[in-house]
């Protein structure tokens, strides 16, 4: 039977490998840069560091972090006096930058779920603040504490249904005030020992003061410029004015994270700060939708997304760990990088496509088939590809590849843990992809893939040939993230990680404190793993159709390597980098 299986797919195998041999390769320029801006990340991990750099060489943005060595490690804090130092050296040298205000408070997000912040060390951290050059603009976003104790803390972890309840039922009697709700919310209060129950509460009391204390600082920041009596002066002013998000870290629908997000909504519209200030879902994906919403900003350019949920259903689930709807997330994260719905797909820039599966919604033929024809109809497509029992059974990329759909022609994928966490990157990758692709299709855009400088304005002319590679770097670039987001997202979240867990278990390792020669062997497991996932998805689907086709030739991915490490010593994350190969065929005439 295995002898059955395989003999088709050697055949797919033998066919593809003189199909490719007779491509000729072709070295793609790189895609150049036009400006940089400062990032000082959430905290070290993989996904809000280096992906946000990746995002920013599709942008031609780059992106300049901290050395590494000055950056969290896991459950070890960053060193926020080195990194403000860091911050003061670098700035002066920059006009924009992205800040995590949570590193240089706590120490990293994991901090912001234990370490509560006096007033001196808020003293502090705006003292800093003011030091910066007046130059520099500032993004700077705060994050919400998470709704769930983390497992690792103990002994809060053991009470952390009850907190969660109690945290949940205080919401809901604020709200409306019922008395058997009253009635559990005392139940769970008395069964929490009193010293757990404050320092839980704490983390978000000082968590809201801190973020009123941010928007009052953004407040007189605003006001400085209004009162500006220079024109020119005051419109510089107003332009720098810093921009502040805070999102909320994993929640639900109630809470006291809901709570504190509540109150600081009320004081953005009291302050007037609505231009200035907004709260979003999510943390990890934050500072990727502020360099994108700086790309934007650049470019002058509002880019039009048209929403295409796989069933009416979809637009209005909550899923796990979000505090609100898909569709009333995409809804705020689109405002907040400055781009724009509409309401018919005909005159969209970018359709996102949205596919949240669970018990009931399974991936189906038809999404595949639907999805196939939306990339036929030369649209940049976008895909958010969802689980809410985080099962592979439950995506909709295994549907797709057994349809034969050229899910190397997305514009965009991604579909790791919670949805704000997907739909921020994917909006992210697609938005800056299709603004890219729109400046280089303008032939006055290429201009800087020319060879030398130097040449005269008849020589400097751009060529169809400079113009067809400058986008065809582009493409290739954009392939190379979305194959990272594939076997990231997919392969390694949904594949291989369920599976590695109860493996390393059996052997008595824990998966999240593995000493130094166990991570070593679970990461030579791993890069094993994702090698054969990479050429099967390599062979099955990435190299059997081009991923761009100009008026002379056709690009195929020819190569494919992956490379993974654990960059903390838990297999919660995967550090993975893609490195392709491309070649290209002439258009038969």
């Amino acid at each position: 039977m295995i002898k059955l299986i395989m003999l088709p797919i050697a055949i797919i195998i033998i066919y593809l490998s003189a199909f490719l041999l007779n491509a000729k390769p072709v070295p793609l320029p790189e895609l150049p840069k036009q400006s940089s801006v400062l990032l000082m990340p959430l905290d070290s991990r993989p996904v809000c560091s280096t992906m946000v750099q990746k995002l920013g060489q599709l942008a031609g943005i780059n992106v300049i972090v901290p050395p590494k060595e000055l950056l969290d490690n896991y459950q070890e804090p960053a060193d926020k006096e080195k990194l403000w130092q860091w911050l003061q050296n670098n700035a002066g040298a920059y006009d924009s930058s992205i800040i995590s205000t949570d590193i240089l408070l706590h120490g990293s997000l994991l901090r912001t779920r234990q370490h509560v912040a006096t007033a001196v060390e808020q003293d502090d951290f705006f003292k800093e603040l003011e030091k910066l050059p007046h130059t520099l603009q500032l993004s700077l976003f705060s994050v919400i504490p998470r709704l769930l104790v983390s497992d690792e803390i103990y002994p809060d972890c053991w009470y952390q249904w009850h907190l969660m309840r109690y945290s949940q039922l205080l919401d809901m009697v604020q709200i409306n005030g019922d008395y058997a709700m009253t009635k559990k919310l005392l139940e769970y209060k008395g069964e929490i020992p009193a010293e757990i129950l404050k320092k839980y509460t704490s983390i978000f009391t000082q968590s809201q003061g801190f973020n009123e204390r941010l928007l009052a600082y953004l407040l007189q920041k605003t006001k400085n410029s209004k009162n500006m009596v220079n024109t020119q002066v005051k419109a510089e002013a107003a332009t720098n004015s810093p921009l502040v998000i805070i999102g909320q870290d994993d929640s639900s629908p109630f809470g006291l994270p809901n709570i504190t997000a509540t109150n600081l909504e009320q004081k953005i519209h009291a302050y007037q700060l609505n231009k200035h200030a907004q709260l979003t879902c999510g943390a990890d994906e934050v500072a990727a939708l502020l360099l994108t919403r700086r790309y934007l900003q650049q470019k002058r350019w509002q880019p039009k997304i048209f929403l295409q949920f796989a069933s009416p259903e979809a637009e209005f689930k909550h899923m796990p760990y979000m505090s609100d709807s898909t569709g009333a997330c995409l809804r705020n994260q689109i405002e907040l990088i400055g781009a724009k719905l509409t309401s018919t797909m005909d005159n969209a820039d970018i359709i996102v496509f949205v596919h949240c599966g669970d018990d009931e919604a399974k991936p189906t033929a038809s999404e595949a088939r639907e999805l196939k024809h939306l990339l036929a109809s030369g649209k940049q497509v976008a895909l958010i590809d969802l689980s809410a029992n985080f099962e592979a059974e439950e995506m909709l990329l295994p549907e797709l590849l057994k349809h034969a759909a050229p899910v190397n022609q997305l514009a965009a994928y991604a579909g790791w843990n919670t949805f704000s966490n997907s739909s921020g990157t994917a909006l992210a990758q697609s938005v800056i992809f299709a603004g890219r692709l729109r400046e280089l299709e303008q032939r006055e855009a290429v201009q800087s893939f020319a060879s030398d400088a130097k040449q005269t304005k008849e020589q400097q002319a751009i060529t169809e040939q400079d113009k067809s590679a400058a986008i065809a770097s582009l493409y290739a670039a954009n392939l190379n993230f979305t194959i990272e987001r594939m076997l990231e997202d997919y392969y390694y979240q949904k594949r291989i990680h369920p599976e590695l867990r109860p493996y390393l278990e059996s052997f008595g390792t824990t998966p999240t404190d593995l000493e130094p020669e166990e991570k070593q062997q679970t990461e030579y497991r791993i890069q094993e793993r994702l090698a054969l996932y990479a050429d099967l998805l390599f062979w099955r689907s990435l190299s059997r159709t081009p991923f761009y086709t100009d008026t002379r030739n056709s690009y195929y991915l020819a190569d494919l390597t992956v490379g993974a490490k654990l960059p903390w010593n838990r297999i919660f994350e995967v550090d993975l980098n893609v490195h392709s190969k491309f070649s290209c065929r002439p258009i038969q005439h």
